[in-house]
C-alpha cells in the first residue's frame, strides 16, 4: 500500500521520473519509521548475562549509544540507583562488599534533556 506522500510524489510532474519518485517517497517513509522505532539504547556489557563473578571486587561496564548523555546509574538487586563514573567513551561502576548467591543488575542513562534510558536487566551469580 502506498502512503499519501509516495502517491503526492508519484502524480507530480508529467510522469517523468514517477517510479523514481515513489521509491524515493517510500524511502524515505521506511527512514522516519525507522528512527521512531529506533530506541534510546543502554546496555550492561559486564557482567555478561549468567557470569559468574569470583573476586571480592568487581567492576560493571555500561555501554550508551547516545552521545548526549548526562549520567548513568545502575541499580542491584532492584536497589537504589547509585551513580557510575564515565571513562573513554564508556560508563563503570566499581561493585564491592556483596554476597554470594544470584544477583540482577540494571542501567539507566539520563539524556541531557531529562528523559531516562533503561537497559535490560543482567542477571549474574557471585561465588566466593
Amino acid at each position: 500500500m502506498m502512503k499519501k506522500g509516495a502517491r503526492r510524489a508519484a502524480s507530480a510532474g508529467n510522469g517523468e521520473g514517477s517510479v523514481a519518485a515513489v521509491k524515493t517517497a517510500k524511502k524515505a517513509g521506511r527512514a522516519r519509521t525507522a528512527a521512531r522505532k529506533m530506541p534510546d539504547e543502554v546496555r550492561v556489557d559486564y557482567p555478561q548475562d549468567a557470569e559468574v563473578v569470583l573476586f571480592p571486587y568487581y567492576t560493571y561496564r555500561i555501554s550508551v549509544a547516545t552521545p548526549e548523555t548526562a549520567k548513568v546509574e545502575v541499580s542491584i538487586n532492584g536497589g537504589d540507583w547509585l551513580a557510575c563514573r564515565e571513562s573513554l567513551g564508556l560508563w563503570w561502576f566499581d561493585w564491592q562488599g556483596y554476597k554470594p548467591g544470584a544477583h540482577v543488575v540494571t542501567a539507566r542513562a539520563e539524556k541531557k534533556n531529562g528523559k531516562f534510558a533503561i537497559s535490560a536487566p543482567r542477571r549474574f551469580k557471585v561465588k566466593m
